[in-house]
C-alpha cells in the first residue's frame, strides 16, 4: 500500500514493463541451465505443462530503450502513455520444448535424453501458473514495438553461447 500511496501523492504516472521466462547468454536463467545439465548429465526431466513466451533479455533492453526514446522527443507526455505494458516475444512453448530448441540449438554430442514430466513431478516452493503467455499487444499499438519471436530470439541469443 505504501508505493501506490507513494505514487499518487507525488502523482507519479509513467509506463511499467511486465515480463516472463527471460533468458541471456549470462547470469543464471533457465536456458544457461539446460545448457550445463546437458553437459552434466545423460536425461533432464523438464516441466512439460506450464507454457509461457521465452524472452530474450536484449530484446527486453531494446524495447526499454526505444520506450525511453520516445518518452523525451520534444512534447511527450509520459502520462499519456503510463500503465503496464508487457514485454515479451511472441509465440509460446512449453518449459520442455523450450528445453528441446536450445538443445537443438546447442551443438552438444551426445544430446541428454530430454524426458517430459508434469509439474507435479517437479515440486518448487511457489506454485507456478500453467499458462504465463502475456499479449503484448498494447505495447505494438501505443509504442509500435514487439520483441519478435521466441524461437528467432533464441537462436540470436545462442550465437553468442560457445557451442559444444
Amino acid at each position: 500500500m505504501a508505493a501506490p500511496t507513494w505514487r499518487a501523492k507525488r502523482r507519479v504516472r509513467s509506463p511499467a514493463g511486465r515480463t516472463s521466462w527471460v533468458y541471456g547468454s549470462r547470469g543464471h536463467n533457465f536456458m544457461l541451465t539446460v545448457l550445463r545439465l546437458a553437459r552434466e548429465r545423460k536425461e533432464l526431466k523438464v516441466v512439460d505443462d506450464q507454457i509461457g513466451a521465452p524472452t530474450w533479455c536484449r530484446s527486453l533492453a531494446e524495447m526499454t530503450a526505444q520506450i525511453l526514446s520516445q518518452m523525451h522527443r520534444p512534447g511527450a507526455d509520459a502520462g499519456e502513455v503510463s500503465g503496464v505494458y508487457h514485454m515479451t516475444s511472441s509465440g509460446s512453448v512449453s518449459w520442455h520444448g523450450f528445453a528441446a530448441e536450445i538443445l537443438a540449438a546447442s551443438g552438444i554430442d551426445p544430446l541428454p535424453a530430454l524426458l517430459p514430466i508434469p509439474s507435479s513431478g517437479y515440486p518448487t516452493p511457489a506454485q507456478r501458473p500453467r499458462n504465463s503467455v502475456l499479449s503484448s499487444d498494447k505495447l505494438a499499438r501505443v509504442f509500435g514495438l514487439g520483441a519478435g519471436d521466441w524461437k528467432d530470439n533464441l537462436r540470436l541469443c545462442m550465437e553468442g553461447v560457445p557451442r559444444g
